[in-house]
């Protein structure tokens, strides 16, 4: 017999593609208008790209389906002494719902009839080829290098940290030098850390303004000779964790669920999603523990759709349970140590603050991001903490800083779109909304029109 988890996840696909149908307007009136086409929000999750090693191993096709399926994004096939025979036996072993997702060094040419997401210029094959299509990346060894990025998707930077799979490959930059780079503006979101990065060192590249990690011997280790998959799988998450957390520091949107007269909790994530939100917060205080569980498979499925995280508020054990990107603690809620120990490293935690007091008590258990709040009053949580207000903000930031305390702050409570700039300006990391969204006349709109005040400050 089927468990519930099973039969749920057998019928998420079904689900969500009749949500891709429905529009918000239709969830509302019963009706079913043409889908409207929605502009996504700038992805600011530090990019993770996956490097294969230079030679080929037996088991690497099924290797790459594998990460695929466990979220890889970009994977650049670098294969230097390979023939262009080799290369497409490869190509064609890996699924080709994952072609869009390929980036090659070598053999250009291949590009077309597999459909593959682009091409990185380097030593070998320096030149553009004619009538390429598809992203074009290059490599750069030096800040001077960096003067020249224009008409690239982006451009790896390396080595930025002693190489993990090229023995004597050392760093070739200071942090003096890369601090410079990024003041300068040289180092940006369009550049990619590459050299020695690992699961421990990527918060150090992000701190330098680095648009994402690639990355080689600290994902594949030993794998092509002892084929250890859980290894192998372990290290990636913990990678994927690492990006994750660094993006968290970049301001952004954190929408909270919360079910009104017109949405339900699984609405509400579509409104958020459809907007451009790409951190979601299931919060679903007077549901039974079963009614969590199913709301988040679900809420995790159109997530996956749309490239977001999904964080489970308070159920730590559900968050293991369905894979969601993190747990959010509440000041009564589990103490963030005794999660820690249930989720391990793979998970992101958040905790809800109130005092600073509060942020260095949840900095000592290893927290990740902090909920600060209420802004002002709000009538969406119950048993309310004082009142914060834009001077406490004001003050928490600084004392922060005196402290050297930097874990990303998400401000919370009873904010507006026009409250947005001050508290930004006053050395907040996020705002977190749920009413404001979820009340306007049209939330999608009101969602993207948050996301970009947020941008621009």
């Amino acid at each position: 017999m089927m468990s519930r988890y099973s039969l749920l996840i057998k019928h998420v696909n079904k689900i969500i593609a009749v949500l891709d149908d429905i529009t918000v307007d239709a969830v509302k009136t019963g009706m079913l208008p043409t889908p409207e086409i929605i502009e996504t929000q700038e992805d600011k999750t530090m990019k993770l790209i996956i490097i294969t090693t230079e030679y080929f191993f037996e088991g690497e096709a099924a290797a790459l389906n594998a990460l695929f399926e466990r979220g890889m994004e970009i994977l650049h096939l670098r294969k230097p002494a390979s023939t262009e025979t080799e290369l497409k036996n490869l190509i064609g072993q890996i699924d080709e719902r994952f072609h869009r997702r390929i980036v090659l060094h070598d053999h250009f040419p291949l590009i077309t009839p597999f459909h593959l997401k682009g091409i990185h210029l380097n030593g070998r094959n320096p030149e553009l080829p004619a009538q390429v299509s598809g992203s074009v990346s290059r490599s750069c060894h030096s800040i001077k290098g960096l003067e020249n990025t224009a008409g690239y998707d982006y451009v790896f930077l390396s080595p930025i940290f002693d190489s993990i799979s090229k023995t004597g490959y050392t760093h070739a930059f200071s942090s003096e030098d890369l601090i410079n780079a990024q003041s300068a503006g040289l180092i940006n979101k369009q550049v990619i850390a590459l050299g020695g990065i690992d699961a421990e060192n990527i918060s150090g590249s992000g701190k330098y303004g680095f648009g994402g990690a690639a990355v080689i011997g600290a994902l594949w280790g030993n794998f092509p000779k002892d084929k250890d998959e859980n290894a192998l799988f372990e290290r990636f998450d913990l990678l994927q964790i690492a990006c994750k957390k660094v993006g968290l520091r970049d301001r952004g949107l954190l929408f909270i669920t919360h079910q009104t007269e017109h949405y339900t909790y699984l609405q509400s994530v579509e409104i958020a999603l459809k907007g451009g939100c790409r951190m979601i917060q299931l919060r679903m205080k007077e549901a039974s523990p079963q009614e969590v569980e199913q709301t988040g498979i679900l809420a995790k499925a159109l997530c996956q759709k749309y490239g977001a995280d999904l964080y489970i508020d308070d159920h730590v054990e559900i968050c293991k349970r369905i894979g969601a990107t993190g747990v959010h603690l509440g000041k009564t809620d589990m103490p963030p140590g005794e999660a820690r120990k249930i989720l391990g490293k793979n998970f992101i935690i958040g905790g809800t603050a109130n005092t600073f007091e509060d942020i260095q008590g949840l900095k000592a258990e290893g927290i990740d991001y902090i909920g600060l709040g209420p802004f002002r009053f709000t009538t969406t949580k119950k048993n309310l903490s004082p009142v914060i207000g834009l001077s406490g903000y004001k003050k928490i930031a600084e004392q922060c800083i005196n402290r050297g305390i930097n874990l990303p702050i998400f401000a919370i409570g009873g904010i507006t779109a026009d409250d947005i700039p001050e508290i930004l300006d006053a050395g907040i990391t996020g705002i977190a909304m749920s009413s404001t969204i979820l009340q306007a006349e049209n939330p999608i709109e009101e969602t993207k029109k948050i996301i970009n005040i947020i941008a621009h400050q």
